[in-house]
């Protein structure tokens, strides 16, 4: 059974009347042709409804969202510019979180519905594109995640605490990994436990047109909001980071303070201009259409049990991973690259892959 979830707009009050998305389907359509027949059409609507449904919510918002002129057809208004810009931002600043409650919602409901179980997989992440890429052919193969969407170092936590059977996590290329990966070490047992690479990816400061940031200072300097992730995921951590090698306390970052959940979610509330400046991934800045500058380059990576690897979803996992079809889902995203996905890593190893550290001839690593 598949449930799917969305948003509804109502108006607050003894009414509750809802906002039809038809009226936005109006609007988008005169903004695209500006004529209104047509947009009604697009729409599939009469012209006399689609007339009636626009003086209505100009009424009901007590502003003008058309602008009709003989001879020169239809024109948003400020207000209708404005409500479809909000209703648009809204939707794709909460599409990830409603598809994940979506795919929580059905799993559910497919436990006690008469259709076959499929193979169940929990999986507690780091939000990434490769990710939710990664799901939906995981679903194609009749495995039915469970993907909680939390930051690196819960994932890890989760992980080992026997909450979740896989856990994923981003780790920087380079000097700025060192300190993230001494601290998620803590939650992984070399014995146990591999990794399994997912993708590569760039994340860097994203701002809005006309905003070009490439260091923490012209942040403070310029006195720009910044938008930051929640305690915990790989963003958050190494922002830190940033800030400590750079001398910047974090209370005079303003926004530091003021958080979203994933990298879309970020995107869009720069794009909206309810925030100017972020650290995220390039593909959620192109998305939105967002200046980016690079600053580090990413590891994705899934921990499992080497006993979880050997059954049915395990297995698929690690062969969806390292399949061609995942590689071209993933080489379509900004960003990303597809270079070594469905590799298996040992923890041992890591250190010299993404850092750079180098055995002696001793044996230690240096």
């Amino acid at each position: 059974m598949e449930i799917r979830l969305g948003l509804r707009w109502c108006v607050a009050g003894e009414s509750g009347e809802e906002i039809p998305p038809a009226l936005i389907q109006l609007l988008d359509g005169i903004a695209r042709g500006g004529n209104l027949r047509v947009a009604a059409q697009a729409a599939q609507l009469s012209y006399r409804h689609a007339w009636g449904l626009l003086k209505h919510w100009e009424e009901r918002f007590g502003a003008p969202l058309v602008v009709l002129e003989q001879g020169r057809g239809a024109d948003l208004s400020r207000a209708g510019e404005r409500l479809r810009e909000v209703w648009h931002k809204t939707l794709e600043r909460n599409s990830t979180t409603l598809q994940e409650a979506s795919q929580q919602a059905s799993l559910q409901l497919q436990r006690i519905s008469s259709e076959p179980v499929h193979e169940h997989l929990v999986l507690a992440g780091s939000h990434g594109f490769g990710l939710t890429s990664l799901t939906a052919l995981l679903r194609k193969a009749k495995i039915e995640p469970e993907v909680q969407i939390v930051g690196s170092e819960e994932a890890l936590r989760r992980y080992a605490a026997g909450e979740c059977q896989v856990a994923g996590f981003h780790l920087p290329v380079g000097a700025y990994g060192k300190p993230l990966w001494g601290r998620f070490q803590a939650y992984l047992q070399p014995r146990r436990d591999v990794t399994l690479l997912v993708e590569t990816r760039e994340l860097g400061f994203m701002s809005r047109e006309g905003t070009v940031i490439t260091s923490p200072e012209q942040i403070v300097a310029r006195k720009l909001r910044f938008l930051n992730r929640q305690p915990g995921s790989g963003s958050r951590l190494l922002l830190d980071i940033l800030l400590t090698e750079h001398g910047i306390d974090s209370g005079t970052l303003k926004g530091y303070e003021d958080e979203e959940y994933t990298h879309s979610a970020v995107a869009a509330t720069i794009a909206s201009g309810r925030a100017d400046v972020a650290l995220g991934a390039r593909a959620a800045a192109e998305r939105f259409n967002l200046r980016f500058h690079p600053v580090v380059t990413e590891k994705y990576l899934l921990v499992i049990s080497r006993e979880t690897l050997r059954r049915k979803p395990g297995a698929q996992l690690l062969r969806l991973l390292g399949g061609q079809t995942y590689k071209r889902l993933l080489n379509q995203i900004p960003g990303s690259d597809s270079r070594g996905s469905g590799r298996q890593i040992e923890l041992k190893h890591i250190p010299v892959l993404l850092f750079g550290r180098r055995r002696s001839k001793s044996g230690s690593v240096r």
